[in-house]
């Protein structure tokens, strides 16, 4: 049965102009003129992490039998239309209340019939993926680490380089607010084939903050452009990526993220999913369950881009369901201010 998206809840036509928006603006301040030693071996880049994520669901299909993906049932489509695309079966498996999964529901899903299975860190934070990782690669699938939500955590993957792990992938502009980039991680995967932006489009792109987009979706695909599969990232994104003090971003995106949790624990209009960061985590936004699902609608008229996973497979129930409307995600990232953050907990207040 194909999968189908539920249509957005909101547009954001309908609400004021952001002037806090839910990632940093591309900058060169604290960048170094030296590359930084990262561990870049079997590392690809893309446009965007949803490319990279295909290219790993391509390589990685068995030719010879119907390839299955076991999948989170919390997604945004960009997640999810990858593996369409790559012509994979799709089966979803369920979260709780902190995005964690019972490991016992997980073990039941794993059937000879799944070949592969996409375990996610939520927002920069681990919940129990390593456990998940090694049930899986215990039962024989290839494991895809989601990592767009943490450059830092890619990294380490990168660094480790874990059997149990077959690929990787993260997002560059969603840590440095580049205007595209996404990586892959993929011993054995050759990217010979992508071909590098015209100056024009880096030029569009600089000025736009945003790359331009070319080509349409395809008729079952809401984002997913085939004709950006083969385009590399743009030279500004990879110099910012080899070049960023990631020790500075990860400490100032957890002092956003302690202040903001702190300050609304007693909050009236929801409560925070993560009250703590453990040494690990390095926050991509805030999570923040809402009691009020007009909550959403109210932040974003005090000009605060915030976000919400809307548009579930239409299969969605349970935890999933719930938190398409109420569970939204606040900017913690390193080029707040801390005038902005205040304004942030006061539209909480």
């Amino acid at each position: 049965m194909p999968v189908q998206f539920s249509a957005p809840l909101m547009d954001a036509k309908h609400f004021p102009p952001s002037l806090i928006k839910a990632q940093p603006a591309f900058t060169l301040t604290g960048s170094s003129l030296w590359r930084y030693p990262l561990p870049v071996n079997h590392v690809s880049t893309f446009s965007r992490a949803r490319y990279a994520l295909a290219a790993a669901a391509l390589h990685l299909k068995h030719s010879a039998q119907q390839n299955t993906v076991l999948l989170p049932a919390y997604h945004c489509p960009a997640l999810v239309e990858p593996f369409i695309y790559a012509g994979y079966n799709i089966v979803f498996y369920p979260q709780l209340a902190d995005l964690s999964t019972d490991i016992a529901t997980f073990s039941h899903l794993l059937t000879p019939q799944v070949t592969h299975v996409v375990v996610v860190r939520y927002f920069g934070f681990s919940q129990n993926a390593d456990e998940l990782i090694q049930v899986a690669f215990a039962a024989n699938k290839a494991v895809i680490e989601d990592n767009a939500h943490s450059l830092a955590h890619f990294w380490q993957t990168c660094a480790a380089q874990p059997p149990a792990i077959s690929a990787s992938v993260s997002s560059i502009a969603k840590t440095l607010g580049t205007a595209d980039g996404g990586v892959l991680y993929l011993p054995g995967y050759k990217a010979d084939t992508q071909v590098a932006a015209g100056f024009t489009t880096e030029l569009k792109a600089l000025r736009s903050g945003n790359r331009p987009i070319t080509g349409s979706a395809d008729a079952d695909l809401r984002y997913f452009r085939a004709g950006m599969q083969i385009a590399d990232c743009l030279r500004a994104s990879r110099w910012l990526m080899l070049r960023s003090n990631y020790a500075a971003i990860s400490r100032q995106r957890r002092e956003n993220y302690h202040y903001l949790a702190q300050q609304l624990e007693r909050s009236s209009a929801g409560q925070v999913l993560y009250p703590t960061l453990t040494e690990h985590d390095v926050p991509y936004v805030l999570p923040f369950l809402l009691h009020d699902i007009y909550g959403f609608t109210r932040l974003r008229q005090q000009q605060i881009q915030v976000l919400r996973w809307e548009e579930l497979a239409t299969t969605a129930t349970g935890i999933a369901s719930h938190y398409q409307q109420h569970l939204v995600q606040l900017p913690v990232h390193q080029a707040l201010s801390k005038q902005q953050l205040q304004h942030i907990v006061k539209a909480l207040g």
